[in-house]
């Protein structure tokens, strides 16, 4: 997506946040074509042979194409609303030709060039942001093309175009979550991100949907409806229920998805204490919910238990009689493929009887249209090798991911659109694209266990927690790609193995060290410049208001930073006077071990040296003074209050 079609985006984004007379779907494209008649008006274009046109200066200023009949259908509403109006003239004629005399529409100009300035400010955030965290990119304005990437999805369920958005852009899923906070930012960034959802109404026109549609749920759509994925998710699934039992669609279960939840359950639990780093680089693994809710083992296994009422509860019904679909997809090719794809029998098994049992479900041929599908297989996060079908051209997917489902049902059924404000289905779906962005560049959490294992078994008394969670980190932002060489290190040479760990929690802490010191700058900048684009014509009593609540931000965000470097000062004292600690404690325990052992050969082995003088007057004084200094510099550092805060004061 260039920056044209962002602004384009935005402006759709803005005028159906705004406008309070929007008959149809269609109608949000009728300011952008006026706008664009006006201006041909101006270049003293003043007829056409076609509206074909049209459209060309159509592209040129928003970067969009629009099919001709869909161009008509807006062109003759626009014709209705000049001849009511009296704005100057604008025809259209039966051969589609077209003429212009005088017409004039300035109303969205200002609205232009403020959304046109936003854009470049963004991209110049996010180029901010990529050199304070020293994050390189090619193209800057990649940032809008990954806001486009969810479009490309609908795209195959609307517009039987195929998902091309193939690019890596953990870059962008980074900056987007980063600045999830701000609200100045992220707004921006889901008025583009609903610009792009709302332009579908180019491609598709609603109609009126099958509501007697079947959603066979998956197992991560479970997992993530009864709060074991991250908090997005679920909101995503408990909303998506909460429409479609509105819209009368029945949802279904298999007795092998139920089969393959406890499965996956059990194993967590009983792996639950036995990891750490697995739940701090995979946000939409069960260890991260567990963590974040604080469920415990037992927890888990009650959650096993109960999984079937729970799912009752939710109106959701296990299906049942399916013997023959069963044996049927047992025999099909899809479970061959399944089984090289799947880490484990049960998977295959469970994931060619859903594809099979929906393919029955639809009956003979493919289904082409949305609106004809009469079964989905719905999962809440389609991850690559899914389905070997999910992206043939021209007919439907089995398969269909959460999010899709709910924008498809926005876009659809004005019922929906009312229920689901415009904010919160960007927020859903922007959420959503990150989180997948992130879960897609991840390495295999085998790899991890591993990489963890090897952190325990050599770097155990070198590497903290905070390094841990640094390198973690640094895994999950992807700048840390190699853990499969870092294992092969580990069992090659434990010594640098350990070192390049230190290396690399070093280099993120510098990372977050230098992007707090920058951040403060860049959003007050960033504030600024908006305050700047959003208050041109306000008067000077709106403006002071609207200062005053930024300083009143941009206070809370110093106050922040300030405790972060607080926070991050103190850990590191704290690092240092441990180390100060641990040091006189183990020189105590060398000097009375060599004492221990000393005095215990001579009494034991060489008696006779006891008769010697310089024992009595040198050597063993010695030891006994050996010991009492190393006891009483233990004592100092570890228990005298006095001299470990004159020490801190020096640290400090």
């Amino acid at each position: 997506m260039d920056k044209g079609k962002a602004i384009t985006y935005s402006l759709l984004a803005h005028i159906r946040n705004n406008a309070s007379l929007i008959d149809g779907p269609l109608d949000i494209f009728v300011p952008l074509i006026k706008r664009a008649i006006s201006k041909m008006n101006n270049d003293k274009i003043f007829s056409g042979e076609n509206i074909s046109e049209i459209n060309e200066y159509l592209k040129k200023l928003y970067s969009i194409d629009f099919p001709i009949p869909v161009l008509r259908s807006i062109l003759d509403v626009i014709v209705a609303e000049i001849r009511e109006s009296n704005q100057g003239a604008f025809f259209l004629h039966d051969d589609n030709s077209f003429s212009i005399a005088n017409y004039t529409f300035t109303e969205f100009d200002e609205t232009v060039r403020k959304r046109n300035l936003e854009v470049e400010k963004l991209e110049e955030l996010f180029q901010d942001f990529c050199g304070n965290s020293e994050l390189k990119i090619e193209d800057s304005s990649s940032i809008f093309r990954f806001l486009e990437k969810n479009k490309l999805s609908l795209g195959k369920h609307l517009s039987n175009t195929e998902p091309t958005n193939g690019h890596d852009y953990t870059i962008e899923a980074q900056f987007i979550n980063y600045f999830k906070d701000i609200p100045a930012v992220y707004e921006l960034l889901k008025n583009l991100y609903l610009g792009s959802l709302l332009s579908e109404y180019i491609e598709y026109s609603p109609t009126d949907l099958n509501m007697s549609v079947e959603l066979l749920l998956d197992t991560n759509f479970i997992i993530s409806l009864i709060d074991l994925n991250t908090v997005e998710s679920t909101r995503t699934c408990n909303t998506l229920i909460e429409i479609v039992k509105k819209q009368g669609y029945s949802l279904t279960i298999l007795p092998e998805t139920i089969n393959e939840i406890k499965s996956l359950l059990q194993r967590k639990a009983e792996n639950l204490n036995k990891t750490f780093m697995v739940k701090k680089i995979y946000a939409e693994d069960i260890y991260n919910a567990c963590d974040r809710r604080s469920l415990t083992k037992i927890d888990l296994e009650r959650i096993i238990d109960n999984i079937e009422t729970i799912i009752t509860d939710y109106g959701i019904i296990k299906v049942t009689n399916i013997d023959k679909i069963i044996e049927e997809a047992l025999k099909s090719d899809d479970y061959q493929y399944y089984k090289e794809k799947r880490t484990s029998e049960i998977s295959a098994r469970h994931d060619a009887i859903a594809l099979y049992y929906i393919k029955n479900k639809r009956g003979v041929g493919r289904v082409q249209s949305f609106s004809d599908v009469n079964c989905w297989f719905v999962n809440n996060a389609i991850t690559r090798g899914y389905s070997r079908n999910s992206y043939q051209k021209s007919y439907q997917p089995e398969i269909i991911k959460a999010d899709d489902l709910l924008s498809i049902l926005w876009l659809s059924n004005p019922q929906v659109s009312n229920l689901i404000p415009s904010d919160k289905i960007a927020d859903i779906g922007l959420s959503s694209l990150v989180s997948l962005t992130f879960s897609e560049s991840l390495p295999k959490t085998s790899i991890i266990k591993e990489f963890e294992d090897n952190i325990q078994k050599y770097g155990r008394d070198n590497i903290t927690s905070q390094d841990i969670i640094r390198v973690a980190t640094r895994i999950a932002d992807k700048q840390l790609t190699n853990v499969e060489e870092l294992n092969q290190l580990a069992n090659e040479n434990q010594e640098k193995f350990v070192q390049k760990l230190e290396e690399e929690s070093q280099k993120q802490l510098e990372i977050e060290t230098k992007r707090i010191e920058s951040l403060a700058k860049i959003i007050e900048k960033f504030e600024s410049e908006l305050d700047d684009i959003e208050n041109i014509k306000k008067s000077e009593e709106e403006k002071s208001g609207t200062i005053d609540i930024l300083k009143e931000e941009n206070s809370k965000l110093r106050m922040e930073i300030e405790e972060r470097d607080k926070n991050a000062k103190k850990k590191i004292i704290d690092n240092k006077l441990n180390i100060w600690k641990r040091n006189s404690r183990l020189i105590f325990l060398v000097i009375f071990g060599i004492s221990i052992i000393g005095m215990s050969y001579i009494i034991l082995y060489q008696p006779v040296l006891l008769e010697k003088k310089y024992m009595t007057f040198a050597v063993m004084p010695f030891f006994t003074l050996c010991i009492g200094y190393s006891l009483k510099l233990a004592y100092d550092r570890n228990l005298n209050h006095s001299n470990i805060s004159n020490y801190k004061k020096t640290l400090e």
